[in-house]
């Protein structure tokens, strides 16, 4: 009876998702999202939004721990008070308020914007519509409003509050409502102490640097006289509070400008190409002054420019050259200078044409340091001394990236400072490592080689607050394992002898760098150890959990689109490559799979993607690349491969990973292989282009805004004008060398080269616009396969680029793609309009 119970309850499951439909073009337009969300300060309480472009958003506040929970229905965003008491919004009923842990919120309907300080009582609402502000007291029920205001701002504590009216500035003290009048102004500014702002006024070349401290009667100007080249531009403070940085712009002539020559030289000894863009006199440079009035040191101009953020005491530059030649020619190799703020005097701390990556200045400005691009280890320049010392030389692993499928080096990052600049901590491709900047204590794997161990990459969740941080302090790591499982440690910051293990699912929670667009880390409640984050799966949409441990996660949303269409399933896969080792790839498969039936695959890649194993795929039109949601819900398989390529070795790496994966998957009975297709987008347009001018396994291709001429792509220009050379040799494209260094690369790695060869039907999609990869790169394949009879179509759209943005375009391609590959992989018939 028991196993009887079983077969009818398998059979019932099985009907049940017979009967869901797929996926359509238009599904986007209702498939609801989670949005945003946060947690009150207190851990309490959570707030999230989701919606679609159909249903509009909604807002739901919930108790995280408890049965509370209120919808509110045409709601964007919102925000807790500082205090945890309040909740606000904006509805189509105006701005609400509602006290967290009830039922009903008040409305006003005379506003729509609003402003909460990020601290404080939780005491001060300021409600803005047009140029009339309201100052709520949500604590006593008060009202204060002004008129002709034009923006506000609250400090941080939540105790002042900046008026910015037409023709003057009201700083407000909330503690005892008085105000303070000043000169207008704008890009104000409140300094990390929250009692003084600076800001600008005027118009060049009369703009006034100002600023105004708590206590003072009025406010004064720190740079005083005239300076024509002040920009009414955004300012910031040093983190010490005694100075303001600015930016200086050269205002041009307004004599009409000569007239343009329409004769362009290109000469030899020239910098840059004619096509670039050169370093303009006339952008914004920054300079800096003491509060107080004093010297005003210029930090850039022309020639030089900030490296990261300028400290209290120095700033790091570096020459401006043209990065694109640095690879090649010494003399447009970045040289770096440690600058004093004091007097602007000068120091060399890295000569060129010694090549460095991730140059930094520490936060308590006592070293700078930097990855060596030779050595692949880590230097620091002790400010004090002069002193530069290796200070990796004991770790034993390689801090630059290993399987980065290119020939430039680049480190495998820095994760950060502790406090005072005491250490450095770093990744290697597994582990972390701890640096001792004056190279007396021996490098630390603070991980102690799990990663590595366990093949798990360990990476910092916060690497934000590492500054504010001691030895032996507790951190918290990001986990990722070879089967893409995903999970959380902690160790402390120091030797951890006895590490315990990670907690591994096979969902994706957080992991910095996992993919473009990540999963956001946890957001920690300020007042309270409980963390809410997102948890996902590629059979489970994003949605909304707790923790206290980062072991056990509890659900606050549930937000499951997919449930009502035919969705899909991933798994890893895994195949021998000849000579190059195992593969790794996701393949997809519908829900309602069919071991018995025969599916047609479709072949998509770019690089390295299978740590999107976990990922929940996207339901939205093609721009460029392959929906894959789409295809496998319509019938499909798609199999994602990563593709990894030794330097000169580009196409026959691409074409022996991606062959075979697909004769490895043919040997399985579900597989139809006669019907394999092929699809890319920029590189991996570039791939599939290369792989059916070397191969008759697939029946039908498409590739979109993709190179196909090698030695043209290497002689052209991409990006804003500038040379291809780069990313021919040294970057994506990975070739090793010059054309006229060996040709042959050039010549094998063209697909256009083997026209004649081709017999896969090509559709391609390339627009003159695209400013990555030039429109003739596709011209000059279709050419050739028209010429010789070959089945090959190129679809163009007017103003598009390199991806589609206009909706109508994103409509008519994705059709066009998916009718093209139901003709070829499927049999379909294709629409007459699309013909």
């Amino acid at each position: 009876m028991r196993y009887t119970l079983i077969l009818l309850l398998l059979v019932l499951h099985h009907i049940l998702v017979a009967q869901k439909p797929p996926i359509t073009n238009m599904t986007y337009k209702s498939w609801e999202t989670l949005l945003h969300y946060n947690i009150s300060d207190d851990g309490r309480y959570v707030w999230y939004t989701y919606g679609s472009e159909l249903t509009g958003t909604s807002l739901v506040v919930r108790a995280v721990k408890g049965n509370y929970s209120k919808i509110f229905t045409g709601v964007l965003d919102a925000a807790f008070t500082a205090d945890s008491r309040h909740l606000v919004f904006v509805s189509k009923q105006g701005l609400a308020v509602l006290p967290v842990g009830g039922t009903i919120a008040t409305y006003d309907q005379r506003f729509t914007h609003y402003k909460l300080p990020e601290r404080g009582t939780g005491q001060w609402l300021a409600a803005r519509q047009a140029d009339t502000l309201v100052l709520k007291d949500l604590h006593h029920g008060k009202e204060y409003c002004y008129t002709g205001v034009r923006a506000s701002l609250f400090n941080k504590a939540g105790d002042v509050l900046v008026l910015n009216k037409k023709d003057s500035l009201l700083w407000i003290d909330l503690h005892t409502m008085q105000a303070i009048g000043m000169s207008g102004g704008d890009n104000v500014l409140f300094d990390h102490s929250d009692t003084a702002v600076a800001f600008t006024s005027g118009v060049q070349p009369e703009v006034r640097l100002r600023y105004y401290r708590k206590g003072m009667n009025s406010a004064c100007d720190i740079l005083p006289g005239s300076l024509p080249d002040l920009a009414n531009m955004g300012l910031q403070f040093s983190k010490d509070n005694k100075s303001v940085f600015f930016r200086l712009l050269k205002a041009k002539a307004a004599t009409p400008p000569p007239a343009t020559s329409k004769v362009r030289v290109w000469d030899y000894r020239d910098v840059r190409l004619q096509s670039q863009t050169a370093p303009d006199e006339y952008s914004p440079f920054t300079a800096k002054v003491p509060v107080t009035g004093g010297p005003l040191v210029r930090l850039e101009n022309i020639d030089t420019s900030l490296v990261g953020m300028p400290g209290d005491r120095y700033a790091l530059v570096s020459n401006v050259v043209n990065d694109e030649d640095a690879y090649w020619n010494d003399k447009q190799v970045k040289g770096y200078d440690l600058v004093s703020l004091a007097d602007g005097s000068k120091r060399h701390v890295v000569e060129s044409p010694q090549r460095v990556a991730g140059i930094q200045l520490s936060p308590g400005e006592r070293f700078v340091v930097w990855f060596d691009v030779l050595t692949k280890q880590y230097f620091s320049y002790e400010i004090h001394t002069g002193i530069r010392r290796n200070i990796s030389k004991g770790v034993r692993a390689c801090l630059a990236k290993e399987s980065f499928s290119r020939m430039e080096i680049q480190p495998a990052g820095s994760a950060g400072w502790l406090a005072n600049d005491q250490r450095l901590l770093v990744y290697d491709a597994y582990d972390i490592w701890q640096l001792d900047p004056m190279g007396k204590v021996p490098p630390v794997n603070i991980t102690n080689y799990y990663g590595v161990k366990h093949q798990t990459i360990l990476r910092m969740v916060y690497p934000q607050l590492l500054s504010t941080q001691q030895l032996n302090d507790p951190v918290l790591i990001a986990c990722l394992d070879s089967d893409k499982r995903n999970g959380f440690m902690q160790v402390k910051l120091g030797t951890n002898t006895a590490i315990a293990p990670a907690t591994m699912e096979p969902v994706a929670y957080h992991f910095p760098a996992l993919v473009v667009f990540e999963p956001s880390a946890p957001v920690k409640a300020k007042k309270a150890g409980i963390y809410i984050l997102q948890k996902q799966h590629a059979t489970s949409a994003p949605n909304l959990v707790f923790t206290t441990d980062f072991h056990t996660f509890q659900p606050l949303s549930d937000i499951q689109p997919q449930q009502v269409f035919n969705w899909l399933t991933a798994e890893l896969v895994r195949w021998p490559i000849p000579s190059a080792g195992t593969g790794t790839g996701i393949l997809y498969k519908p829900e309602d799979f069919d071991p018995n039936k025969r599916y047609p695959v479709i072949f998509t890649y770019y690089e390295e993607r299978s740590n999107e194993l976990h990922l929940f795929p996207s339901v939205r039109l093609s721009t460029g690349a392959l929906t894959i949601a789409w295809y496998v819900s319509n019938g499909y398989l798609v199999f994602v491969p990563d593709i990894v390529r030794p330097t000169g070795q580009n196409g026959p790496a691409i074409l022996n990973t991606v062959e075979s994966a697909a004769r490895y998957l043919s040997s399985r009975p579900y597989v139809n292989a006669a019907r394999l297709g092929l699809q890319g987008h920029s590189f991996g347009g570039y791939e599939t282009n290369y792989i059916i001018a070397h191969s008759n396994l697939f029946a039908a291709a498409q590739s979109s805004a993709a190179p196909a001429d090698l030695l043209g792509l290497h002689g052209g220009l991409g990006f804003s004008g500038r040379s291809y050379h780069y990313i021919s040799e040294v970057g994506q494209m990975n070739q090793g060398a010059a054309p006229w260094e060996d040709v042959s690369l050039y010549v094998q790695g063209s697909p256009v080269v083997y026209a004649q060869q081709i017999n896969t039907p090509l559709l391609m999609m390339h627009n003159k616009e695209d400013g990555a990869v030039p429109f003739l790169q596709s011209v000059a394949l279709f050419n050739a396969l028209r010429r010789l009879g070959k089945p090959v179509w190129l679809v163009e759209y007017e103003g598009e680029g390199h991806v589609l943005y206009d909706w109508e375009s994103q409509v008519d391609f994705t059709r066009r793609q998916e009718e093209f590959f139901g003709r070829w992989l499927k049999g379909e018939e294709i629409s007459v309009g699309l013909r």
